[in-house]
């Protein structure tokens, strides 16, 4: 890495950025003091400010007895430090670097919410954003920790937050089935994303030209479980041998891979869970509503004028909508409405569906059902001439 071959020093190197790995102390010291050298023969300087100094799995106050150096500049000692965007602590702790990459995203989230709730831009154009914006800051690095479904969960949350702004829904409106609100705006489950990536990573690794391409096939025996060991464990409990055996013959290995996890993670998601219990799931996969889903989406775009409407059927059809005892129960509505009718102003009976016995909201909802516009439709079906009204 610096001058020629016999000069070599290990270490990672991306660009402008360089990081020194070594087993001690004194190597570590070789190493900086030969950048150093390689550094000023090329009329070159060290950001001493940006760099820092750590040890893995090892005591932290230990290294700060010393004073390490690069061009007689001091390079502080840190716990915790910023690398490719990705933060790494001394423990090298997933949950520690999950949960800065959800401060991170929140703070990108916070920025970009007027736009995003904005309900006169198209709702396929603001989805759009979240897809290539905001997404991909929120799963960056996750092929590292991939196939963790706790890690999962709590980007989920974050990214539903994301969503419900997108189609307008109050954050604290229980009603709405994620399932749901993921099929109508088209994207899979994070969970399925997050483990197709490390998926794909576990297949290529081997055939690229950097370090992990040896981390990969040096596996050490010594250790009960490593990422290639987990990952590898991960994929034949769900997918079986066979199937991953075949899709590593294939030319497109890497990416075959990564599909194929995605679908069965999200078939699973979409399947079995508390979620998929919801009467509006339920509801939703009777009618076949994700039949429609592009349909709605591609519309926001073709009709702009339309797309305040189109928002909102899209709340109705995933469960957004809200009635006064539900606006009672979350806090928005004063608390006597959540027995009482808006309609006739008395105290009723409520169910999830809405008022059992209130006589004016059911006379209300007959006058204005029939002031809607009647549709014919003359088909033939199996024959016989039919006449469809809606």
């Amino acid at each position: 890495m610096v001058g020629s071959t016999e000069n070599r020093l290990p270490g990672l190197m991306f660009a402008d950025d360089v990081v020194l790995l070594s087993p001690s102390r004194h190597c570590l010291e070789v190493s900086m003091r030969k950048v150093s050298e390689y550094l000023t023969q090329l009329e070159m300087e060290v950001g001493a400010s940006k760099c820092g100094v750590t040890v893995f799995h090892g005591c932290v106050d230990k290294v700060r007895r010393w004073q390490w150096q690069s061009q007689g500049k001091d390079i502080p000692v840190v716990e915790e430090y910023r690398y490719l965007g990705i933060d790494l602590n001394c423990n090298l702790d997933e949950g520690f670097t999950v949960r800065r990459q959800i401060q991170r995203y929140r703070q990108k989230l916070h920025m970009a919410t007027p736009f995003l709730r904005n309900s006169r831009i198209p709702m396929d154009l603001r989805l759009r954003v979240v897809k290539s914006c905001l997404l991909p800051s929120l799963l960056w690095g996750s092929e590292w920790w991939g196939m963790h479904q706790l890690h999962a969960k709590r980007l989920s949350l974050v990214l539903n937050q994301t969503l419900r702004m997108v189609v307008g829904v109050h954050m604290k409106h229980t009603g709405v089935s994620i399932p749901a609100l993921y099929t109508e705006l088209g994207i899979p489950s994070v969970e399925s994303l997050v483990a197709g990536r490390r998926a794909r990573l576990w297949a290529k690794g081997p055939s690229m030209r950097t370090w992990i391409s040896q981390l990969c096939q040096w596996i050490p025996t010594f250790r009960k479980g490593t990422w290639v060991k987990n990952t590898k464990a991960w994929l034949l409990r769900r997918l079986g041998s066979s199937a991953v055996r075949e899709i590593e013959r294939s030319p497109r290995g890497s990416k075959a891979l990564q599909r194929a996890v995605q679908q069965v993670i999200h078939h699973k998601w979409l399947t079995t869970g508390k979620m998929t219990q919801t009467n509006t799931w339920q509801q939703y996969c009777q009618y076949a509503l994700h039949n429609g889903s592009a349909l709605l989406r591609d519309s926001s775009l073709d009709f702009p004028e339309y797309s305040k409407s189109l928002q909102w059927l899209m709340r109705i059809r995933v469960g957004g909508w809200s009635s006064c005892s539900r606006l009672a129960r979350m806090g928005i509505l004063d608390e006597q409405w959540k027995t009482r009718c808006p309609c006739c102003l008395v105290n009723v009976i409520y169910n999830k569906k809405g008022p059992l016995s209130c006589s004016a909201e059911s006379q209300l909802h007959t006058q204005e059902t029939n002031q809607l516009p009647a549709i014919t439709v003359d088909c033939n079906f199996n024959g016989t001439n039919r006449t469809l009204a809606c």
